[in-house]
């Protein structure tokens, strides 16, 4: 059997270092350390890790965001979650994202271990009780943002006027205009700064240095 490869995301270092003893003592190698979700996708890109351990918040890109990237780029790539966050939004967010399994950090270090296994073996890993209150609080809460949405917002947060949205995407800024009022919608508000404070809360876009609302 061949030994399974796997890339940690994550921007604590404890955290990052008791995980890699822990797989590395269950016979796991961990060929990479990303402490940022720009840092995931490039590393993703030139090590090409059987399995990703992904946090939700990590700077410069969200986990959410980085799994999506991801995934686009290596459809082979497993993504599995390891979140201190149980928000219905989250997993809605990462279930649209493409990740195939979500574990608590509260979780028994065996659950991580055999979680691995599943989404590694192609199978996902969700834990119940999560997936449970998702659907039970949020059916339809937040249909996923596509990523021209999130880049459109991320430049928002950014404090761009819409023409110098559309000049850096090379779109139209009625075009940019008809992108916030889809996000908007989807995210139940009606203003800029309210899509903006939803959606860094939420982990859609992170706020890097120099953003303002």
């Amino acid at each position: 059997m061949d030994i399974l490869r796997v890339l940690l995301a994550e921007d604590h270092k404890i955290v990052r270092q008791g995980t890699r003893l822990y797989l590395e003592g269950m016979g796991i190698e961990v060929i990479g350390e990303a402490t940022t979700g720009l840092e995931a996708v490039e590393m993703a890109r030139s090590l090409q890790p059987d399995v990703v351990i992904m946090d939700i918040h990590m700077p410069e890109l969200t986990g959410v965001e980085a799994t999506r990237r991801i995934l686009h780029e290596n459809e082979h790539i497993r993504i599995l979650v390891l979140t201190a966050y149980d928000d219905p939004v989250y997993v809605h967010a990462l279930l649209d994202a493409g990740a195939d399994g979500f574990v608590l950090k509260t979780a028994e270090l065996s659950q991580l271990h055999q979680a691995l296994l599943e989404v590694s073996s192609g199978h996902t890993a969700f834990d119940p009780a999560v997936v449970a209150k998702a659907n039970q609080t949020y059916p339809s809460l937040v249909e996923a943002l596509t990523e021209r949405e999130i880049d459109v917002l991320t430049q928002a947060a950014r404090g761009l006027t819409n023409k110098e949205i559309g000049r850096s995407l090379f779109i139209s800024d009625r075009t940019v205009q008809g992108h916030l009022q889809n996000v908007y919608q989807k995210l139940g508000v009606s203003t800029r700064t309210e899509a903006v404070t939803m959606a860094l809360s939420r982990g859609f876009i992170h706020m890097n240095e120099g953003t303002s609302l």
